[in-house]
C-alpha cells in the first residue's frame, strides 16, 4: 500500500496544532517568546502551525535572528524517515480489519470520495484508522511545499546546530490510539458532514496565526474542532494538549540549562494556564513576548 508517511505526518500535526489548549488568558499575543534563567544564553519558544501554506512558512526577521543564534533545535518530534515509517505502520489496521467495518455504507463512500481529493486511492482508505482520516481531512491539502516546521529544522540542519525531540511517535500516536472508536467515527462523520466549511475555518486559523493572536486561535479551535461529544472532546485535549505540555516542560530542562535552545511546538501548545509559557513562568524563569 502506497500510503504517503510524510503527508500523514504532516496532518498530525497539524491536527495537533489545531486542537485547543484552554483557559488562554484574554490578551495572550506573540509568537517568538525569549527564555531567561540561570543559563548565560537565553533560549527561545516558537510556536508554529504546521503548514506549507506561503502566508505561514516564510520567516519573519525576529524569528529567523534567534535560530540562527541559537546552538540546539528543539521540536516535537525529530522529522526522520525512520519517525515517518514508525508512523505509517502505526497508521494502519490490523490486517483482519478494514475501515468497512467501522462505517455504514453511505459514510465509507463519502469517505473515500474525500480522501480521493487527497491522493489517496481506495484501497489505502479501507485499511487505515479513522483517526488518520480525521487527520487528512481536518486539514488543508499540501501544496507541494514545505511545513513551517521542516522549513526551521531544514535551516537548523543546514547551519549545524544540535537537533533534540521532545517526543517519540509512538508517545504521540498513542494519544490518538487511545481514542475510544465510537468516538472516532462520530468525529469522522462530523468532519464529513462539515467538509464545505472547512475552507473558512483554515482562513480563520491562518489570520489568527498571522496576527499572532494565541486567544484568537484558540477559541476558534474550541469553536471548530469537535471530537464526539464535548466530554469526550474536554478529555481528549487534556491528553492531547496538557499532559503533553507537562511532559515537554519536563524534557526541556536540559535544554533550557545550557541555554542557546530554539524550540518549536505547535502555537496552541504555548497560551493558557497549562500552556508552556505558564508552566516555564511557575519555574520561576522570565518568559517575554519579542515577535
Amino acid at each position: 500500500m502506497a500510503l504517503r508517511g510524510r503527508d500523514m505526518f504532516i496532518r498530525w500535526l497539524l491536527l495537533a496544532a489545531m486542537c485547543f489548549a484552554g483557559g488562554a488568558a484574554a490578551t495572550e499575543q506573540g509568537l517568538l517568546w525569549r527564555i531567561d534563567g540561570d543559563a548565560g544564553k537565553p533560549s527561545y519558544l516558537f510556536g508554529t502551525i504546521h503548514s506549507d501554506d506561503p502566508r505561514v512558512n516564510r520567516l519573519p526577521q525576529p524569528v529567523q535572528a534567534a535560530l540562527d543564534g541559537s546552538d540546539s533545535y528543539v521540536m516535537e518530534v525529530v522529522l526522520d524517515e525512520a519517525a515517518i515509517v514508525e508512523l505509517t505502520l502505526a497508521s494502519m489496521l490490523p490486517p483482519e480489519q478494514s475501515l468497512k467495518d467501522f462505517l455504514d455504507e453511505s459514510a465509507y463512500r463519502r469517505t473515500v470520495a474525500a480522501m480521493a481529493g487527497y491522493g489517496y486511492p481506495e484501497a489505502a482508505v479501507a485499511r487505515i484508522k479513522p483517526w488518520v482520516v480525521l487527520t487528512t481531512l481536518s486539514t488543508p491539502r499540501s501544496r507541494g511545499d514545505e511545513i513551517l516546521d521542516l522549513v526551521l529544522f531544514t535551516r537548523a540542519d543546514g547551519l549545524g546546530k544540535r537537533i533534540h525531540g521532545l517526543e517519540t511517535v509512538a508517545e504521540q500516536v498513542a494519544v490518538l490510539d487511545q481514542i475510544p472508536m465510537e468516538d472516532q467515527i462520530a468525529a469522522l462523520k462530523d468532519t464529513l458532514d462539515h467538509l464545505d466549511q472547512l475552507e473558512k475555518v483554515f482562513n480563520d486559523l491562518y489570520d489568527a496565526y498571522l496576527s499572532r493572536n494565541l486567544t484568537r486561535l484558540v477559541e476558534l479551535s474550541d469553536e471548530h474542532l469537535h471530537f464526539g461529544d464535548r466530554e469526550a472532546g474536554e478529555a481528549l485535549m487534556t491528553r492531547l494538549i496538557d499532559e503533553r505540555n507537562r511532559r515537554m516542560v519536563e524534557r526541556l530542562q536540559k535544554r533550557l540549562r545550557e541555554g542557546g535552545a530554539f524550540i518549536a511546538v505547535g502555537a496552541l501548545h504555548l497560551p493558557g494556564e497549562a500552556g508552556l509559557i505558564a508552566l516555564l513562568r511557575a519555574q520561576g524563569l522570565k518568559v517575554t513576548a519579542v515577535y
